[in-house]
């Protein structure tokens, strides 16, 4: 601004010399044409610099405020936790169910059904709901560990939603499962995995520690035996002694791990039964490995566990540890909350 200004004022003096009569003719006409030329510059430099500040020295009104950011609005949508996993009667028709697999939970009584991300949990009528909705939570927790609504591991979810492999069963009776509701049951549904009554040993106000311990170890088992075994062989598998955690456990077998049906050289088994497969070794003590980096108490310890992290840290070898810290493999890696939300529960029968 300062420039045109400038050159219209000098533009001007030059003009009014050039039109003095004491002026020679040659030097007023030379004076009159710079003048005129002083002039045309100005108002070519004053048009362009008036369509400067018309494009970016103007007044832009603000949009109205929404109250809420984007920002924000990116951070309250994470806060906002995933939807909850409902609970199901039997007959609910929104169950995924084919008939017949519908028809034997019904007539076996196994009528309290939740299937977070697609994976059957089906309750006996008898078991106290507070316990299958905290299985349903812990369930879905372990899948969703990020809570944000999705299955961390799509893949995974996968092969446990397979409900003619293996599905999670809370039954009340052990003699009533054994003798009239599994057999029923396994002419439609794969291998149960079971969160019994006579286990969880409820109490009026809930799951309480021990009953937690009991849900999360049977939940692990199911994970890593029927999902993590089959789709990464080579680190969880169990069928043998070649991956990962079960070259793990052997090499701990009988120094910091015995499980009690298992004899070591000089300690003899503490109860009947025969854990030394891997398909059973392997997995309870892989669970207790996990659950306790996690920060978190096995519900019971083989024999010579360690009874603290640091300890079970400095014990392990670092391939296991290295599986379980791969974010990419989605271990889990710290404390279950035991909030995710569940709604919806079983109607009273």
């Amino acid at each position: 601004m300062i420039l045109f200004v400038l050159i219209i004022t000098i533009g001007g003096i030059l003009l009014v010399a050039g039109l003095a009569r004491e002026v020679p003719i040659r030097r007023r006409i030379v004076l009159v044409a710079v003048a005129t030329g002083l002039f045309l510059l100005g108002a070519a430099i004053g048009f362009e610099l008036g369509r400067i500040a018309g494009l970016y020295g103007g007044s832009v009104t603000p949009p109205p405020a929404s109250g809420i950011d984007e920002t924000s609005s990116a951070e309250d949508a994470s806060t906002e936790g995933p939807a909850a996993i409902r609970m199901h009667e039997v007959a609910d028709p929104s169950l995924p169910l084919e008939a017949r697999e519908r028809s034997a939970l019904r007539d076996t009584g196994m009528t309290q059904v939740a299937m977070p991300f697609g994976v059957l949990l089906a309750a006996d009528e008898r078991m106290p709901p507070a316990y299958v909705e905290q299985a349903a939570a812990v369930l879905a927790e372990m899948l969703d560990q990020d809570l944000d609504g999705e299955a961390d591991d799509p893949a995974l979810v996968e092969l446990l939603s397979d409900r003619s492999t293996a599905w999670l069963a809370m039954p009340v009776d052990d003699e009533d499962w054994e003798r009239r509701q599994l057999p029923r049951l396994e002419r439609v549904l794969g291998y149960d995995i079971v969160i019994p009554s006579w286990w969880l040993d409820p109490v009026p106000d809930g799951p309480d520690r021990h009953g937690r311990a009991v849900i999360v170890e049977e939940i692990h088992h199911f994970i890593t035996q029927f999902g993590l075994s089959r789709l990464h062989p080579g680190i969880f598998g169990v069928d043998d002694w070649t991956s990962v955690i079960a070259r793990e456990t052997r090499r701990a077998r009988c120094d910091f791990w015995q499980h009690p049906e298992n004899d070591c050289p000089g300690r003899p088994a503490e109860h009947p039964g025969d854990c030394s497969d891997p398909n059973c070794d392997v997995v309870e003590f892989y669970q207790q490995v996990v659950v306790m980096r996690a920060g978190m108490e096995p519900g019971w310890l083989g024999i010579g566990f360690p009874e603290t992290a640091e300890e079970l840290e400095s014990r392990l070898g670092d391939g296991i540890k290295a599986a379980i810290d791969d974010p990419d493999l989605h271990q889990l890696r710290r404390p279950l909350g035991f909030d995710y939300p569940v709604a919806g529960s079983s109607p009273a029968r």
